[in-house]
This record gives structure tokens, sequence and C-alpha cells, in this order.
């Protein structure tokens, strides 16, 4: 009966070694089952993180392209401006020194005629007048003469009239008399010749004055038309001023919005644009040599010039974006 016991006690403590490790056996597999649960939970939520970041990542491309075609849309209108300024420069230009050379032509022309009128006006003016008294001396002389020699004949014939002298004499002194009333008559004629000559060299003066007027006239209008000409040049520059100021505004603008989409770029990015804007340089450059060996084919080199442009606008406006999600 004493032997059994020690039999037994071996089988009690292994009983006791088996129960605890079906116990920790249990506690692993109850363990394991959660480790396991939470990895499924892990993964769900990593599935689920994935493709919420791929339709972000989806939903930011469809931004980013949108900002890329509203920053072409940009650079088109900035280039637009740009030659829209530049036409309005070399209009201004052009304008100010056409409207100043007609200007000062019709000036010169003005007073090259006004000077040939006055000159013409004076000397003939002159010339009336000098031969105008010379007649008139010669006139007044003759008559004078002619009355002196009238006044002796008449004493003559009263002479002879007193002396009685005969009658066929008194006839012949008739006879002269007469013929010096008709020399008188004759010379009244010729004076009143020399007035209405004189009278026409009065309305000669009267038009070449009435032109001076006029010519003085238009010379009031063309100056009116200058001052005309010289407001509507300060307004187009007063305006031209004002768009060249609102162009450098937005030209800052967009630089200050360039070198922040810069700050934002990886350095990927930033490898990328500094590519392609080495190639734009070359483009322009190349395209300035062709330039100068044939000018006609600048349209087609500005038209391969646009997608590298916009290659670059592209990558800007990505830039922007990052910068925006940041």
């Amino acid at each position: 009966m004493a032997q059994p016991g020690p039999v037994s006690q071996p089988d009690v403590s292994l009983q006791q070694r088996v129960a605890e490790l079906e116990k920790i056996n249990a506690e692993f597999l109850r363990a394991q089952q959660q480790l396991e649960q939470e990895f499924n939970q892990k993964r769900a939520k990593f599935k689920e993180l994935y493709l919420a970041k791929e339709e972000d990542l989806k939903r930011q491309n469809a931004v980013l392209q949108a900002a890329q075609d509203d920053l072409g849309h940009l650079r088109t209108q900035l280039w637009e401006a740009q030659a829209e300024m530049e036409n309005i420069k070399a209009i201004a230009t052009v304008s100010e020194n056409t409207k100043q050379e007609a200007i000062d032509e019709v000036k010169r022309q003005w007073r090259e005629e006004v000077a040939s009128l006055q000159a013409v006006m004076k000397e003939t003016v002159r010339d009336y007048e000098h031969q105008f008294h010379l007649r008139l001396e010669q006139e007044r002389t003759q008559w004078a003469q002619y009355r002196e020699s009238a006044e002796r004949e008449i004493a003559d014939l009263r002479r002879r009239l007193s002396e009685g002298q005969e009658e066929e004499n008194l006839e012949n002194e008739m006879k002269k008399v007469k013929e010096l009333n008709h020399y008188l008559e004759a010379e009244k004629s010729c004076r009143t010749d020399l007035e209405m000559y004189v009278a026409v060299l009065n309305t000669q003066k009267s038009v070449l004055q009435e032109d001076a007027e006029k010519l003085r006239k238009e010379l009031h209008e063309v100056c009116h038309l200058l001052e005309q000409e010289r407001q509507q040049h300060n307004q187009l520059k007063h305006t031209w001023q004002k768009a060249n100021d609102q162009f450098l505004e937005s030209q800052r603008l967009l630089m200050r919005d360039m070198q922040r989409m810069e700050i934002v770029l990886t350095s990927e990015q930033l490898r990328q644009v500094e590519e392609l804007k080495k190639k734009d340089q070359e483009d322009d450059e190349q395209q300035r040599l062709n330039k100068r060996k044939d000018p006609k084919k600048t349209d087609v080199e500005e038209e391969i010039k646009i997608p590298v442009v916009c290659a670059l606008t592209q990558e800007e406006s990505s830039a922007q974006l990052s910068n925006e999600e940041v």
C-alpha cells in the first residue's frame, strides 16, 4: 500500500504541467487571435487611408490641371499686354514725331508765304507810290506850264483885243484858245486815268491785306490745332503711363507668386523648372538667330515656342497648388 503513493505524485505534477502548458497555449492562441484582429483592423484602416489618399491625389491633379490652364491663360494675356504696350509705345513715338514734323512744315510754309507776300506787297506798293508821285509831279509841272501858257495867251488876246486888231487875227487866236482848251481836256482825261490807276492800286493793296488777314487766321487755326494735338498727346501719354503702371504692377505680382511657388517646390521640381528655363532660353536664342537669318520664319517659331512655355507654366502651377495644400 505504500508504493502507489510515490507513483501518483509525479503524475499529478505532470498533469499540472500539462494544464499550465494548455493554459499558456490558450493564452497564446487568444493573444494570436487578438493580434490577427488588430492586424486586420490596421490593414483595413491602411487600405481606407490609401484609397482616400488616392482620391485626394486625383482631386489635386484635377485642381492642378485647372490651375495650369488658368496660368497658361494668364501668361497669354501677359504676352498680349506686353505686345500691346510695345505697339502703344511705337504708335505714340511715331505719332509725336509725325505730328511735330507736320506742324513744323506748316509753320515753315506759312512763314515763307507771309514773308513772300509781305515782300511782294511792300515792293509793289513802293513801286506804285513812286510811279504815282512821279506822274503826279510831271502832271503838276505840265499843268502849271500849260496854265502859264494859257494865261499868257489870254493876256495877249486881251491886249490885242484892246488894241483893236483885225477880226482875222482874232479868229486865229480863238482857234488857238480852242486848241489849248482841247489840250487841257486831254490832260484832265489823263489825270482821271491816273486817279483810276491809283484806285486800282488801292484795291490791290486791300486784296493783299485781306490775304494777309486770311493767312493770319489760318495761322491761328493751326496754332489751335497744335494745342489740341498737344492735349491729345498728353492724354495719350497719361493713358500710356497708367497702362504701363498697371502692367508693371501685374508683372510684380506675378513675379511674387512665382517666387512663392519656387519656395515650396521640391528639388526634383526645381530641377525640372531649371531645365525648362534653360530650354526656353536656348529656344529664344535660336529664335533670335533665325530672325536675323530669315524674318519670315518668326510666326512659325512663335508657334513652336508655345508648348515649351506651357510646360513651364504647368510646372509653376503645380508648385503653386503644392503651396496651397501645405
